[in-house]
């Protein structure tokens, strides 16, 4: 399996995940039983196909390429291995409570070091290593904090479904993505030598997490109400600008492509499924997504065949979801994807072939009550940081459509 083969492979295993989040929605557990089985047997097949792919780098001598895929690889794992160790202790209910108590004290990152009242904050920051995670931040958040952001993102148009979500640890690092086409098998005359014709080649597309946050007054009488409803306010909070911030990164992704088509009004349908198959490899094409704004929802909800009947239809398994020509179609607000001059944008491909949010966990929330105005009110003001990147992988397996405000159906 070439690299790219394994890149596309876990682009199917989102997508299956995702059906997997709509099935639960439905309560239809016997279905979501069997998607799942599926997936453990693409998790089998993605895990063989990294570990051979890095052990092709290990012993590739002369080949940098492959060298530092196994570079990579090993520095993931390592990675992962770590964070498991901090998101055990964010699991626990001692943490959730020392969390919530350290917000209500207004304790600082460096008050905790060598506090046995406070050392399990400071194990969780300190467990991966070298500088505290949230030495400059706050204190990273119960896992259950997680789950909430996760439960409000079901809630709004989160565009990071449908790229990769990658978690980190690191503030920077770099991934290997294979480039250029594989070629056929070369013929190889009777006891001939077997050459090395098709060597993989790689380029290096490096990553650095920028941070983001904000601040918000909290009153004294919420601050000491229960763990859970004080984490469940803030996740409130948080969550909305959390995944506004994540649609801006990843929207700017889509609004630097380099390809743009413009589609003529009253033929934009066929000029679309041109531009699919001809602007797309097939497998980019067949994994797209169509994504637009209101304004271009709308105009696309009135295309319709030469019989009259709607493009943009139903999925079967799922009503709320649309497809048009085989590909779902998602919108979000104008104000998320807003109109150029006289045109509504329309993007279309692979986005997880295209681009990937590098997500460094975990969110970091702090709280004082001397800070700001927070001394003069009695009141608390608490301050969440988050840190991301969204990166290009490959330009090519997306484009740009353009139709005009003023289109006709």
């Amino acid at each position: 399996m070439t690299y790219q083969e394994l890149l596309e492979l876990k682009s199917k295993r989102a997508l299956k995940l995702a059906e997997g989040k709509d099935l639960l929605a439905k309560k239809d557990f016997e279905a979501h039983k069997t998607l799942m089985g599926d997936v453990e047997k693409m998790n089998t097949e993605i895990d063989a196909a990294e570990k051979q792919l890095a052990e092709e780098g290990r012993f590739a001598d002369g080949d940098d390429k492959l060298k530092g895929l196994y570079a990579e690889f090993k520095a993931r794992q390592e990675e992962k291995a770590k964070g498991k160790k901090v998101d055990d202790i964010r699991r626990t209910n001692e943490y959730a409570e020392t969390f919530a108590k350290a917000l209500r004290n207004g304790v600082k990152v460096k008050q905790v070091w060598g506090s046995e009242e406070y050392g399990i904050l400071g194990k969780a920051l300190t467990e991966t290593g070298g500088t505290p995670e949230g030495s400059d931040g706050g204190f990273l958040v119960p896992a259950e904090f997680d789950n909430m952001i996760h439960e409000y993102e079901k809630e709004y148009v989160d565009l990071a479904q449908f790229f990769t979500v990658e978690s980190v640890r690191s503030l920077s690092g770099w991934r290997a993505v294979e480039q250029g086409k594989r070629k056929p098998l070369p013929k190889i005359a009777e006891m001939g030598n077997i050459g090395k014709d098709d060597q993989p080649k790689f380029s290096k597309v490096t990553y650095t997490v920028e941070k983001y946050g904000d601040r918000l007054p909290v009153s004294s009488e919420l601050m000491e109400d229960n763990t859970a409803g004080l984490l469940q306010y803030l996740a409130g909070w948080f969550a909305p600008k959390y995944i506004l911030t994540k649609n801006t990164l990843l929207l700017s992704l889509l609004t630097g492509l380099a390809t743009e088509i413009s589609l003529a009004a009253g033929t934009e349908a066929k000029q679309l499924r041109k531009a699919l198959i001809k602007n797309l490899n097939t497998a980019h094409s067949m994994a797209a997504v169509l994504l637009t704004n209101q304004d271009g929802y709308a105009e696309m909800d009135g295309w319709e065949d030469k019989n009259g009947r709607g493009l943009l239809v139903p999925n079967p398994a799922d009503p709320n979801v649309y497809r048009m020509m085989g590909r779902r179609v998602v919108y979000a607000d104008n104000d998320l994807i807003p109109n150029e001059t006289s045109k509504t944008p329309i993007y279309a491909g692979n986005f997880k072939a295209l681009g990937t949010l590098f997500v460094r966990k975990g969110i970091e929330v702090a709280a004082t009550d001397v800070g700001g105005d927070a001394w003069a009110t009695d009141s608390y003001e608490i301050r969440g940081l988050c840190r991301l990147a969204a990166v290009t992988m490959d330009e090519k397996a997306a484009f740009k459509a353009t139709i005009g405000t003023g289109a006709a159906g």
